[in-house]
């Protein structure tokens, strides 16, 4: 599954190129309206579409670096199986709750799609930003279902070996 891993990592890459590109644009706002006095007015709605996309592509790199927030404090003395068999349950959990949050803000973008629905400046139809929101958790589903995967693994193994896995870029 290391295809999981370079996929998120492209997307998080493109997510950062899009911050260089909302950086280039509102500075362009900003001359413009100091210096001739016409200010951009969609500039600063496609900023927030684009914002969209930079936080939503960049979640599932960020878990396969384990950059997201984990709380060690309760779980550092549990013993090794324990602690692999919680680490599988939080992630089926997770996962559950991040494909049910999916499903719906997928849907409120077909619904936004289907009404033909459009922002209020420069009349961007709504649907696009709308439908980063599902794709970026979609790859994070992906991610945390080879973990998943991978935790899985672990856990039914040799018992003297048991645990959560390290790194979650290792599983994918």
């Amino acid at each position: 599954m290391r295809v999981a891993h370079r996929v998120s990592r492209g997307v998080a890459l493109l997510g950062g190129m899009v911050v260089l590109v909302i950086t280039l644009l509102i500075s362009y706002d900003v001359g413009m309206r100091y210096l001739f006095d016409d200010p951009q007015l969609f500039v600063d709605e496609l900023a927030g579409f684009l914002q969209v996309f930079v936080i939503f592509s960049g979640l599932a790199y960020a878990f396969t670096k384990g950059t997201h927030v984990r709380v060690d404090l309760l779980t550092a003395q549990l013993r090794p199986a324990r602690r692999a068999g919680l680490r599988l349950a939080s992630l089926l959990a997770g996962v559950l709750v991040i494909l049910i949050v999916t499903w719906v803000t997928a849907t409120s973008a077909f619904t936004a799609y289907d009404y033909g629905r459009v922002s209020t400046v420069e009349q961007y139809p709504l649907w696009l930003p709308m439908a980063m929101i599902p794709l970026g958790l979609g790859f994070l589903a992906w991610v945390m279902l080879a973990a998943l995967r991978k935790q899985w693994r672990i856990l039914r193994g040799d018992a003297a070996q048991v645990d959560e896995i390290a790194l979650i870029e290792e599983a994918l």
